[in-house]
């Protein structure tokens, strides 16, 4: 029996957080929040596409830090050991992974997607992982609303009543 090959993507989270728009902006005021909220949307994303989700965050600079391992929704968080900068730790998970397994890194760093490229990963850039989630969230809205104007002809209901609903649904939008 053949063994399905898992799906991994691995995020570069200071770099995302450096070249996402929205993230830059809340960095300004909070780098604790610029990370939650990046979390936040991997989480999302992650149950969107069915791929396991690592975002990386280096200690490089930070001295006498262990490397640790958080769990947030289907979102696994590591902050890398002191002096480890997250490419490194990537460098190494694609090393180990790459062969067996579908990984794929987000990351704007050159160095990082030519050796994803050469270890046989995927490589995307932060712009193309912004444009994958935000495919993803509109494809779930086009779903909701298909979904509701089926439920809503699957059910008899008057023309008044139906012309109300419609109504209200415009006012919501």
């Amino acid at each position: 029996m053949v063994r399905k090959k898992k799906n991994y993507l691995y995020v570069d989270g200071y770099n995302i957080i450096n070249s996402w728009p929205n993230l830059i902006k809340i960095k300004k005021h909070s780098l604790e929040d610029a990370r939650y909220k990046l979390v936040e949307d991997m989480a999302e994303f992650s149950s969107l596409s069915a791929e396991k989700v690592i975002v990386v965050f280096d200690a490089y600079k930070e001295k006498g830090i262990r490397e640790k391992y958080e769990k947030r929704a289907n979102v696994t968080i590591v902050y890398t050991k002191a002096y480890q900068t997250a490419d490194s730790f990537i460098e190494k998970e694609i090393h180990r992974l790459a062969r067996r397994e579908n990984v794929r890194v987000a990351t704007g760093d050159n160095q990082i997607q030519q050796l994803a490229l050469e270890r046989g990963a995927i490589r995307i850039t932060a712009n193309e992982l912004r444009a994958e989630l935000e495919a993803k969230r509109k494809t779930i809205r086009r779903a909701k609303k298909s979904d509701h104007i089926t439920n809503k002809k699957a059910f008899p209901l008057s023309q008044e009543v139906l012309d109300k609903l419609d109504k209200i649904g415009k006012k919501i939008e």
